[in-house]
């Protein structure tokens, strides 16, 4: 059963306003992943960090920012990160709604060496830092990955990928896009990239 842990409210002043808060939960010891829901975000961004807190930087922008939550649930050995609106809250029928955009980025940091997860549609993902297993399912969205360990796996529709590694094993495959390859020795670190529509860019960082 799923157990709330922490839900963080992301209250606006007026419209339009951005606000950016930091909040922090200890990961227990049965916690070995994280799995976020992006669905929401234009935006996150992934970084490892040595100890057993997971953080999370939420920066909003909207007309409706104060109706926003950043959940963090748990779930068996899992935490689950998502971001949206308050349970009941609905968009005022009017005709100013569809431009009323709420424009959520999430900066997460991860303790070292989880299996970490991410999946979403239109959503930019950034990551950097070390992971037993990173796994990135994207639509729209393109994906950044910057000297990234042990093990990832990048799936998306249209969106572009860009991998910079310090060495590794590379599996690079776009359907009806181009791979753009840069030569990276080979290393203990492995990466399987794959974009139906897609182009993916291989650079080795020096």
């Amino acid at each position: 059963m799923k157990r709330l842990l922490l839900v963080f409210l992301i209250l606006g002043y007026g419209n339009l306003a951005a606000q950016k808060q930091l909040r922090k939960t200890i990961l227990n010891d049965r916690t070995t992943s994280v799995i976020i829901n992006s669905e929401n975000c234009y935006q996150i961004s992934l970084e490892t960090i040595k100890g057993t807190e997971l953080r999370v930087e939420a920066a909003i922008e909207g007309e409706y920012s104060k109706d926003l939550v950043i959940k963090l649930e748990e779930q068996g050995t899992s935490i689950l990160v998502s971001a949206g609106f308050q349970p009941g809250f609905l968009f005022p029928n009017d005709k100013l709604s569809a431009h009323k955009v709420i424009s959520i980025s999430l900066h997460i940091h991860i303790p070292e060496f989880k299996q970490v997860k991410v999946y979403g549609t239109n959503t930019n993902v950034q990551a950097k830092g070390n992971y037993s297993d990173l796994s990135i399912t994207l639509d729209d969205g393109e994906c950044r990955i910057t000297n990234v360990g042990e093990n990832v796996d990048v799936v998306t529709q249209k969106g572009n990928i860009w991998l910079n590694a310090i060495s590794g094993i590379v599996q690079a495959n776009s359907a009806y896009g181009q791979v753009f390859p840069s030569p990276i020795p080979t290393g203990d670190n492995r990466y399987v990239l794959n974009t139906k529509e897609g182009n993916i860019y291989l650079s080795n960082t020096k």
